[in-house]
């Protein structure tokens, strides 16, 4: 029995520290001393773009009083210029195309919260449906330029989205054992190697034509469909999202900060007899927000039947023309006045 035992322990105690052996070898791979993530919970080592702190210092210069935060659903709808003249403030558009809900957190926290800004003293979130609480994932350096060395409360919420209830068993082994830098070195390796040793001969040249040429971005033609898909009916519950989204913790920055903050549920893509159609989980799900939201003193507003957006102001997808990006920032003034007092 004892043998047993001791056999047990043995085989326990390899397992357990057998795996510290990769420290060892990480320190003798090429090209494996990189910068850890801020998300060191869910993204492996890797080369990663720096802070921007030029436009850091370019918000906190221009000092505005009210913020746009947004992917191009935003930039597409408010002239930060003209709503400035015509609501008699200053606002700064902050957009980037195709950004997550994880981006508009960090420009949030490190453009806004905590850039010294003296004057600021309301953000406008420009989304779709349940985009507040279900776009948790993001891609590896997505986020980098407006990321700090460490971003601990997001690098938790992703964890626990992506891992569930082993997120935190998860960090202390990536600790212990480095196993993400041995990953780092080897797996491309593995990867490149079926098809090297099929195809040695297969010239780069030809997936360099298909990316640059064949497939760039000016190349691709405009689309009606949207570049979000709608959510299945089976996705949208609230009350199941909501505690593992960046939105409370939106709500905790900007209250951190006494800054009032409003929520802009963008109308979809119309038909040509009105409105996009809704489902009743939809409707559901954005009277949920919408009580949540304004629970916390936050304005609300929903664009979906607005006699003012008719299709004829609809470029591609759910983006607008030019003339209805001027058309929506004059409504946008006079429906919103009270948040800009």
């Amino acid at each position: 029995m004892t043998g047993r035992v001791l056999s047990l322990a043995v085989i326990l105690a390899g397992t357990l520290f057998l795996p510290l052996g990769l420290r060892a070898i990480n320190g003798a791979l090429p090209g494996a001393d990189v910068r850890e993530s801020y998300l060191p919970t869910v993204e492996t080592p890797r080369p990663r773009e720096p802070f921007d702190q030029e436009t850091a210092t370019a918000v906190r210069e221009a000092n505005p009083e009210f913020v746009v935060i947004g992917d191009s659903m935003a930039g597409i709808r408010i002239d930060p210029r003209y709503l400035s003249r015509l609501a008699h403030t200053s606002v700064l558009g902050l957009y980037q195309q195709g950004s997550p809900v994880a981006y508009w957190y960090l420009v949030l926290k490190n453009l806004v919260v905590e850039n010294e800004l003296k004057k600021v003293r309301g953000v406008i979130f420009f989304f779709r449906d349940d985009q507040l609480t279900t776009q948790v994932q993001v891609a590896p350096g997505s986020l980098d330029r407006v990321a700090r060395e460490r971003e601990p409360d997001l690098d938790r919420i992703l964890a626990a989205d992506k891992l569930g209830a082993f997120s935190e068993a998860h960090r202390l082994a990536r600790m212990a054992y480095q196993f993400d830098r041995a990953r780092l070195f080897f797996e491309p390796r593995l990867n490149k190697w079926p098809a090297e040793f099929v195809q040695p001969n297969q010239p780069a040249e030809l997936i360099a034509a298909m990316n640059n040429d064949v497939f760039a971005l000016d190349k691709l033609r405009k689309f009606e469909a949207s570049d979000l898909a709608a959510s299945t009916d089976a996705s949208l519950s609230f009350s199941a999202n909501v505690d593992g989204s960046l939105l409370p913790e939106i709500f905790r920055l900007a209250d951190s900060a006494k800054i009032r903050l409003a929520f802009i549920r963008v109308q979809r893509r119309p038909t040509a007899d009105g409105p996009p159609p809704q489902s009743d989980a939809l409707k559901k799900y954005v009277a949920d927000l919408q009580a949540y939201v304004t629970k916390r003193n936050a304005v609300f507003r929903d664009d979906w039947g607005d006699p003012d957006q008719p299709l004829s102001i609809y470029a591609d997808g759910d983006h607008l023309t030019q003339d209805g990006r001027r058309r929506y920032t004059e409504r946008f003034a006079e429906k919103q006045a009270r948040f800009f007092q």
